[in-house]
């Protein structure tokens, strides 16, 4: 619009300095026209530009005039527009909230009715075909981010935190959280954004239920250090009851194979391998050996 104003203000000088020419006698004639027509020149050229309307790459463009909103969005590139239009442009690229990168602190109650403080963030985006319809409602992109955004994320945050409990809160697992909070950030945006992704960066507990959580982990620690020496003994008692099986087994194999015959020809084979001069007892019939007086 405003480089409509200086196209029409050019013409007019053009159109002033033109017409006073031949007032100004003959030796400004001349000057004074190709002043005039030179602003004329100008200001049509400047006019000629101001019916295009160029899209940026990433944006989309919405039209309105005299109140009304052009139902059309203008996608990227060159458009030949009406020049007294005005022309709305609203980035479609994926957009981080809090824009500057940082992250919006909310507080809110657990299933429990305990408070907790989230440091949440999300990208989202806004759909071109769309743009002319959010413009009619609500206003520029900037209000869009005030009025919509902020308000879906704070009280999307707010419903799905409602619904969990300190532990799933608290949980290592934090992406169903998460999950559950563009779902709810988006059933509040409606069609109006979409939601992207949402991050959880940060969850702070009141001091009570921080220790709380904390007791809870060490007694998870200490429960699962003594499953686990209790599993080493239960293993050590087995690897012993199979150490005894196995003996046992070997013995009763020995014992099943001493028989009278196999002793008997162990016996004539030892005596085979001792040296001469051996001394030798040798059992009777009642089992009493007999025996040697040396000294005689």
């Amino acid at each position: 619009m405003g480089l409509l104003i200086v196209s029409i203000f050019a013409i007019l000088v053009g159109a002033v300095l033109r017409t006073a020419g031949p007032q100004l006698g003959k030796a400004g004639t001349g000057a004074s026209k190709l002043a005039g027509y030179g602003f004329m020149f100008a200001g049509v050229l400047l006019f000629a530009l101001n019916t295009l309307a160029f899209v940026s790459v990433g944006e989309v463009g919405v039209k309105h005039f005299l109140g009304r909103v052009d139902a059309e969005p203008l996608e990227q590139g060159m458009h030949v527009v009406n020049p007294l239009a005005s022309i709305e442009k609203m980035s479609i690229r994926e957009q981080s909230f809090p824009s500057d990168g940082s992250v919006e602190r909310i507080e809110a109650q657990t299933s429990e009715q305990l408070n907790v403080a989230l440091e949440v963030s999300l990208l989202y985006r806004i759909d071109g075909a769309n743009a002319p319809d959010l413009y009619q409602r609500i206003g520029t992109e900037d209000q869009i981010k005030n009025r919509i955004v902020l308000n879906a994320v704070r009280n999307g945050v707010r419903d799905a935190v409602a619904t969990k409990s300190i532990n799933e809160i608290f949980s290592p697992n934090r992406r169903e959280v998460a999950g559950a909070m563009q779902a709810a950030i988006q059933d509040k945006a409606g069609d109006r954004i979409e939601v992207l992704e949402v991050f959880v960066r940060d969850v702070q507990a009141p001091p009570r239920v921080r220790e709380a959580i904390e007791e809870k982990l060490q007694r998870e620690q200490n429960v699962a250090a003594e499953r686990f020496q209790t599993e080493i003994i239960q293993e050590r008692a087995r690897q012993q009851i199979e150490e005894a099986k196995g003996i046992a087994e070997a013995q009763q194999i020995i014992s099943e194979g001493l028989t009278p015959e196999y002793l008997t020809f162990f016996y004539i084979e030892q005596l085979g391998q001792l040296p001469a001069g051996s001394v030798i007892y040798v059992p009777t019939e009642g089992g009493v050996p007999l025996m040697r007086n040396i000294g005689n």
